[in-house]
């Protein structure tokens, strides 16, 4: 009976593996071989593809090779140009401004007004000094020629024994404290006119004027406002005179030369290619100016790579067939410096 069982159980799987078998193939009955079972380097279908990926990648990365190794690049750049800050020389309330953000100045164009109703009245006041310390001029003048009269009569009347010792001496003392109070009143004369001419220049000084040509760029106070000495009052930037200034890493600077002709393209105008050439190396690292100057001497710090403050020059875009560009200071900047 068990026998009977496990020959049954043969022709079962038999008969299943049969079911499964795969298809014959119409060429002699061979089997058709597949695509999984092909070796990699033997799959022309991936073989090609990736061999013209890789190439083009090599050829790409040596043109860039060839374009960046006789350059200096950096993005670390913006459009500069010179900044005056307009500031009042005295203490005073602004009475009122002549020119608001945006606006184009000229050099020596008012551009505020300060309040001096009390500079006018010590102004009089330093006038009626002046006025009287001349007049004590004229009164102590005639007091010398009085006191140098009796000192030469009572000189001869002393020399003939008419008058006695004392009185000469107290005639000889009199010429000579008028004389000092001559001098006096001329001293006090120069120190009011020292005095007027104080109070006319902080009277200048009300009146406050452009250092330069250039557009106002931020106006810091309001008309009203009390302005210490110093105090910023507007910012003015020269739009005439711009350039880069371009941060470059200090290891670049063994290949770069005053004159070194310079690529600038601008953020604002992508577009755009301009030109440039270097003008100015820096002196020292930006670091140096910074808020808090780096300090190695403990010897327990980071060693980062410091950047150069360099000015390069801004030519004429390269294509001029496009509208002008207008540039203002702050604008981001990339550059790449040809050097020899």
């Amino acid at each position: 009976m068990k026998e009977e069982i496990q020959q049954n159980e043969k022709e079962f799987q038999k008969a299943h593996r049969a079911d499964n078998a795969p298809p014959q193939s119409n060429n002699g009955g061979e089997e058709e071989e597949s695509v999984e079972s092909v070796p990699l380097y033997k799959n022309f279908k991936v073989i090609i593809p990736l061999f013209i990926v890789v190439v083009g990648i090599a050829i790409v990365s040596w043109n860039w090779y060839l374009g960046m190794r006789d350059y200096i690049s950096t993005d670390d750049a913006y459009v500069d140009a010179n900044r005056v800050s307009v500031s009042a020389k005295i203490l005073g309330r602004v009475d009122s401004l002549m020119a608001d953000e945006g606006d184009t100045v000229r050099e020596g164009e008012t551009l505020v007004k300060l309040d001096d109703t009390d500079l006018r009245a010590q102004e009089a006041q330093s006038r009626a000094a002046l006025a009287l310390a001349e007049e004590n001029i004229a009164l102590a003048k005639v007091s010398v020629d009085k006191a140098q009269t009796d000192f030469q009569r009572t000189s001869t009347q002393f020399k003939e024994n008419i008058v006695p010792k004392e009185q000469f001496d107290n005639v000889q003392s009199e010429l000579e404290s008028s004389r000092a109070r001559y001098n006096i009143a001329i001293a006090q004369v120069g120190a009011a006119r020292a005095q007027l001419g104080v109070i006319e220049s902080q009277l200048k000084n009300s009146v406050i004027q452009s250092p330069m040509s250039g557009v106002i760029s931020k106006r810091w106070i309001l008309p009203g406002d009390v302005v210490q000495p110093g105090q910023p009052i507007f910012s003015i930037y020269d739009l005439d005179n711009l350039w880069i200034t371009a941060n470059l890493e200090e290891t670049n600077l063994a290949a770069l030369h005053e004159n070194d002709s310079v690529e600038v393209s601008i953020d604002s105008y992508p577009d755009r290619k301009f030109t440039g050439t270097v003008f100015q190396i820096g002196s020292n690292t930006a670091s140096q100016f910074s808020l808090i100057p780096p300090n190695n001497a403990s010897g327990n710090f980071t060693k980062v790579t410091q950047r150069v403050p360099v000015k390069i020059s801004i030519h004429q875009a390269v294509n001029q067939s496009q509208d002008p560009v207008q540039l203002l200071p702050g604008m981001s900047a990339e550059v790449k410096v040809k050097v020899h």
